[in-house]
């Protein structure tokens, strides 16, 4: 036998016109055919089935199927641990067939609705393909028909699809687990209804849009208009308090985008609709956005993007997408000896300072990062009298009253406190960072609650114009302390107390990193109470970081939504604690690309968000 017909096989077609030919065809284009010709060549399986079957099929959208469940080369099994459900991919679907499709598989009353989880091609025929003769001949022609292999794809069961009865006495589509197993031959078709996508991946049909369902990057696309299916972050009261208050993280490498997202995400929580309720009261009222800003960027929200379009504004209303500037946004900017802020802000600016009184009751402000537990001791116990004293209390005189060497000898002659541990608490903590920023000539931060925590308003507090590191702590820890403090404590501020709050904290790992000292334990501690009440007491944090794995474990695990966008470190892909399917996406996500893991909205998923900024963006 020649080469050529290694891979030759005969088939039989319909002519179309009754008669019969065969078509003796090789790699090499060899065809040669008996019988008369046929009036026109169609396709191999069109006149497979009766008409009357055909016109059912299309009636029925099956005309659509991309394939069918088959039982030929493993058996349909469906249990309580898993499934093993295979699909037969017809030749001319199999280019659009991606892992992680979602496809429907119908029952008559119900569907199944299902993610293809692997695929595979196994041998139509019993040919080795494997062989030097082959290789050289493929390298060559390279004409093998898709038709000489089988492709599958294996589905992983996410639920039942099913219409219930509302008490209206109308149907709605509900979905519960996937208890039926289809039957073999059963069609598979594409999801082309946007609400089947929703409902299936358990999706709110509205609530804060963060973006368009994804598989692999592009869009899923269905008859609606328009086409994209769009993710909603829940935002009500029907399942519980909105999600929002369950806190939320933004987590991506350098340069992926983080900023861009954050500025779409935190602009719809701005809405003059959106309102939220306060424990103990009715009344609803706008959130108040505070944002630490380490990169002067979030002030433009108080601007709109020049560069949206018509179209853009067509898309963001069908899809209730809010957008345009937020005109109620306010800058307040750190008074700090030798530095002013000169950054893009065009919104209102308030100076302020941090009164020294406010170490009283927060003495880690002043108490830098490596002292040991004997010299915090020391320092709470110097503060406590220093504040007992009925003076102005300010850092130059706290200084002044450690200096002193007749206060230096009664603390140690007395035992209080060990000399070392003195001479490195007066080491630590002066420091002429601290000088240049307690104090100032400006108004107290606490005497502006009033006007930096405002019903619909954005209060922005950037820090990039000031050098040391140390002083953009120092400002960071005390507006955070001062949200926590007056959240918690009964008697409170009323302008906190009352206010919904969203704290945007960019670069969290900085603050909130896994506890190395009395120091981060005392600041962890009040987070972590700040986490588990939010809820209660209209708190919402929203952590922006690029190493969600130094962020300590009792604040992260009350996080309920969690946006990944592409990372490369292992430990912090690893510390995300995904599904292993979306694991290995992470390091291949493009910008705008993002899988949402939110257990008490939806299903995990991937998402693409939107490609311009809601609001001015450089």
């Amino acid at each position: 036998m020649r080469d050529e017909d290694i891979l030759s096989f005969v088939s039989r077609v319909s002519s179309g016109t009754g008669t019969t030919k065969v078509v003796i065809r090789t790699n090499e284009k060899d065809i040669r055919e008996k019988d008369t010709p046929s009036e026109e060549k169609k396709h191999p399986f069109e006149d497979y089935e009766p008409g009357e079957r055909n016109m059912q099929r299309t009636d029925n959208g099956l005309d659509a199927a991309i394939g069918i469940i088959t039982t030929g080369l493993e058996p349909l099994e469906i249990n309580d641990t898993g499934a093993r459900i295979t699909g037969y991919i017809t030749t001319s679907c199999r280019r659009n067939v991606r892992l992680g499709t979602y496809v429907l598989v119908p029952y008559g009353d119900e569907d199944l609705f299902a993610r293809i989880w692997k695929l595979q091609y196994v041998q139509e025929y019993a040919v080795d393909d494997a062989t030097e003769i082959h290789s050289r001949r493929m390298l060559r022609f390279n004409d093998t028909d898709e038709v000489d292999y089988k492709f599958l794809a294996y589905l992983d069961p996410i639920c039942i699809l099913y219409e219930q009865r509302t008490k209206n006495g109308s149907n709605s589509l509900a979905r519960r687990m996937g208890d039926r197993i289809p039957r073999p031959n059963t069609p598979i078709l594409p999801v082309t209804d946007k609400t089947k996508l929703q409902t299936g991946l358990n999706i709110p049909g509205e609530g804060i849009f963060l973006g368009h369902l994804s598989v692999g990057g592009e869009l899923v696309k269905t008859h609606a208009v328009p086409p994209t299916v769009p993710y909603y972050l829940r935002n009500d009261y029907s399942m519980g308090d909105p999600l929002i208050f369950r806190h939320m993280l933004v987590c991506g490498s350098t340069g992926t985008g983080k900023t861009f997202l954050t500025k779409n995400i935190l602009r719809q929580f701005m809405s003059e609709n959106n309102r939220y309720k306060l424990r103990g009261s009715e009344e609803r009222k706008n959130p108040c956005l505070v944002i630490m800003d380490p990169q002067d960027e979030y002030s433009q929200l108080f601007e709109d993007n020049p560069e949206l379009t018509q179209e853009d504004d067509f898309a963001f209303r069908a899809e209730k997408v809010n957008f345009g500037a937020c005109r109620h946004t306010r800058t307040f900017v750190a008074k700090v000896d030798g530095e002013g802020y000169k950054g893009r802000s065009r919104a209102e600016q308030v100076e302020f300072t941090i009164p020294f009184e406010m170490v009283r009751n927060n003495s880690w402000l002043i108490a830098p990062v490596g002292m040991t537990e004997l010299q915090y001791v020391g320092v709470d116990l110097l503060l406590d009298d220093y504040f007992k004293k009925s003076i102005q209390h300010t850092y130059s005189g706290f200084m002044d009253f450690i200096d002193d060497d007749a206060s230096r000898d009664r603390y140690v002659e007395s035992g209080k406190i060990h000399e070392s541990s003195y001479d490195g608490i007066v080491r630590r903590v002066k420091n002429r960072a601290l000088a240049r920023v307690f104090d100032q000539q400006a108004r107290p931060i606490t005497e502006l609650l009033g006007q930096i925590f405002r019903s619909g308003q954005v209060s922005v507090f950037p820090t990039e114009y000031i050098t040391s590191t140390r002083i953009r702590d120092l400002i960071t820890l005390t507006l955070m302390s001062t949200i926590v403090d007056n959240k918690l404590s009964t008697s409170g501020d009323t302008a906190v107390k009352d206010t919904p709050i969203i704290l945007g904290l960019d670069e969290a790992h900085r603050y909130l990193a896994q506890a190395g000292g009395e120091h981060s334990r005392r600041l962890i501690s009040k987070f972590a109470d700040a986490a588990r009440q939010g809820r209660k007491e209209g708190l919402g944090l929203f952590l922006i970081t690029q190493d969600p794995q130094d962020i300590d474990d009792t604040v992260f695990k009350q996080i309920n939504t969690r946006v990944i966008l592409n990372l490369s470190n292992d430990a912090a892909i690893s510390a995300m604690k995904v599904k292993k399917e979306f694991e290995k996406r992470i390091p291949y996500l493009k910008k705008g690309q993002m899988i949402v893991q939110s257990p008490d909205n939806s299903d995990m998923v991937e998402i693409v968000g939107l490609s311009r900024c809601v609001v001015k963006h450089v």
